[in-house]
């Protein structure tokens, strides 16, 4: 989706499932036009459709990372959600990893950090903000938590009423969330470019 005026931020979003794109519409139209929102399509082939599946989908990574290329003339920021948590994490790790260029935040929503624990420093320097549903059973507030060991930044947990789906019951919420830690991190540069531009420079 692309707007007539560029937005300062881009949020790449990894939906759950190969069907789960259409929530992610609605979430562009609520946070344009200070950001955009580009959601991964996954290929619709057997498996995919399943959660193990997805996460543990090396070659799918690969490809979202090297699609990227075009997209990365913003400030990028990447919302995963359940199994695209995963997903996102495993493509955040080798954006910083190969380009030495951290995102602004790491979104994971309705999943917790129980994969892959290593006894080695935390793998990004992104900030990394967990979502949660204060009465999921799948997604136990401890193990959410967990996510602060996967980074040296910043860590925030969020957690919205009800369980499994407070995407939708507290979207408005979810939004503000979004936007605001997005804006909280504006470059000094680019702070000082707005300013020379509302003085006429």
């Amino acid at each position: 989706m692309q707007t007539e005026t560029p937005s300062s931020f881009r949020l790449i979003c990894f939906p759950e499932s190969a069907h789960s794109t259409a929530y992610y519409l609605s979430l562009s139209e609520l946070l344009l036009p200070t950001v955009e929102v580009l959601a991964i399509q996954y290929p619709l082939y057997a498996g995919l459709e399943d959660d193990d599946r997805l996460t543990d989908s090396a070659d799918l990574a690969d490809r979202i990372f090297g699609a990227l290329g075009e997209w990365m003339d913003r400030p990028l920021a990447f919302f995963g959600h359940r199994a695209g948590a995963d997903l996102a994490y495993r493509v955040a790790e080798r954006l910083e990893r190969e380009t030495g260029t951290p995102l602004l935040t790491l979104f994971v929503s309705g999943r917790t950090a129980h994969w892959g624990m290593t006894l080695g420093p935390p793998a990004l320097g992104c900030r990394i903000v967990a979502l949660a549903g204060e009465g999921d059973p799948r997604t136990p507030l401890r193990g959410v938590r967990a996510w602060r060991r996967r980074t040296s930044g910043r860590f925030d947990l969020e957690v919205f009423p009800g369980s499994r789906y407070y995407l939708d019951s507290s979207r408005r919420e979810v939004v503000n969330l979004v936007h605001d830690q997005l804006l909280s991190q504006v470059p000094v540069d680019a702070e000082w470019e707005a300013g020379a531009e509302d003085q006429g420079a």
